[in-house]
């Protein structure tokens, strides 16, 4: 995998709780600094919440998004 798709990162969230950079990054086979760009995306948007220091968790409004995503 060459990106971080917001899809596969919120399933990861989803499935698994919180996690991370750098086991959100092992996951998806990216560079954890990629991870860290969607992963501030996304929370700007409201779809995961910083937990703690690099540990990120899916909010309820991530997981209705992530049904609305096509796989």
């Amino acid at each position: 995998m060459t990106n971080c798709s917001t899809r596969g990162l919120l399933c990861v969230l989803d499935e698994r709780g919180p996690a991370e950079v750098t086991a959100l990054a092992e996951c998806l086979e990216v560079h954890p600094v990629t991870v860290t760009k969607e992963c501030y995306d996304l929370q700007s948007d409201g779809h995961i919440r910083q937990i703690s220091g690099g540990v990120y968790n899916i909010t309820d409004e991530g997981e209705e998004y992530l049904r609305t995503l096509s796989e």
